[in-house]
């Protein structure tokens, strides 16, 4: 079964999983720890979390590579362990993907914003995804590009993969939703996203992160009236709230559902969990889609 056999089957809604990041808070990951380096530092751990989310019911899980671009890791003067970390990541996922579901390559936002913000080019955000893309191609079947709140970065990452692979690529930005409707917060508009992905012929449109359920809901009935692609939806588990130095998301898990139930019947091909989601969440969302 490949990726695109899936989206070409009308009535299969592809289940993705939910997030990394809190489930590795919740086992104890230090503020300022690389999530990357524990490929390398606690396998066992990752291992654990693919394994929890397949067995919930994914139909794919990402890599742990979401911070494992060298411009990304230059900041934490890792650069150097690229190769161990991507080559662990996918050794971790690997040992946990039963026969039938995929394997996904995470690809997250180089952390390096374009002037006047910041001062990458288009070419350093480039030859930083290019050099990740080329170490996880053979042991993915498809790519996510996610949580990218610029379009220009989304694009670039976009060109960096179609030069080294032909596999599919959904590609999700991260939107805030203002009193003009929903926008990236380097000031991208939803229908200005979609267009230029659509010009750039991704398998899959999608958002993730920084919404929750019900504003995504929200965001969804304007997509589907944007594109005929494809549409994937990763929300939040509500909102953040801060404890001391701890994140916690509140949402009930029963809303946090519903709302993805409703996401389905109004046309989503892919639907998953991003911070604060769970495999617990993960699994209530597969009785959902099984009962369709």
């Amino acid at each position: 079964m490949t990726f695109q056999n899936w989206l070409d089957d009308d009535s299969k809604i592809i289940l993705f999983d939910g997030a990394m990041g809190s489930e590795l808070i919740k086992r104890g990951l230090e503020p300022g720890k690389v999530p990357d380096m524990l490929n390398i530092e606690k396998s066992d751990t990752i291992v654990e979390i693919h394994k929890s989310y397949y067995d919930a019911g994914s139909d794919m899980c990402q890599t742990n590579t979401f911070g494992a671009t060298p411009l990304n890791l230059k900041r934490h003067d890792l650069e150097d362990r690229i190769k161990e970390i991507i080559e662990n990541a996918l050794d971790n996922i690997k040992k946990t993907c039963p026969p039938g579901r995929l394997i996904v390559g995470d690809i997250g936002p180089t952390g390096e914003f374009r002037p006047p913000v910041g001062n990458a080019s288009s070419e350093d955000w480039y030859l930083s995804f290019s050099a990740q893309a080329k170490l996880l191609e053979n042991g993915i079947d498809l790519w996510h590009i996610e949580t990218i709140s610029d379009i220009e970065e989304m694009l670039t990452a976009v060109r960096a993969i179609k030069d080294i692979s032909n596999k599919s690529i959904i590609a999700s930005i991260t939107y805030n939703k203002t009193k003009r409707g929903f926008f990236t917060i380097m000031g991208d508009s939803l229908e200005k996203c979609i267009r230029l992905l659509e010009n750039e012929n991704v398998d899959v449109i999608g958002t993730n992160c920084t919404l929750g359920s019900n504003e995504m809901l929200e965001l969804l009935k304007q997509a589907i009236e944007l594109t005929n692609k494809p549409l994937s939806v990763k929300p939040n588990a509500g909102k953040p709230r801060l404890e001391g130095l701890t994140t916690s998301y509140e949402q009930p898990i029963e809303d946090f559902v519903k709302d993805i139930h409703e996401m389905i019947k109004l046309g989503a091909k892919i639907v998953g969990g991003c911070c604060g989601t769970s495999p617990k969440t993960i699994y209530e969302i597969r009785k959902i889609i099984d009962s369709l």
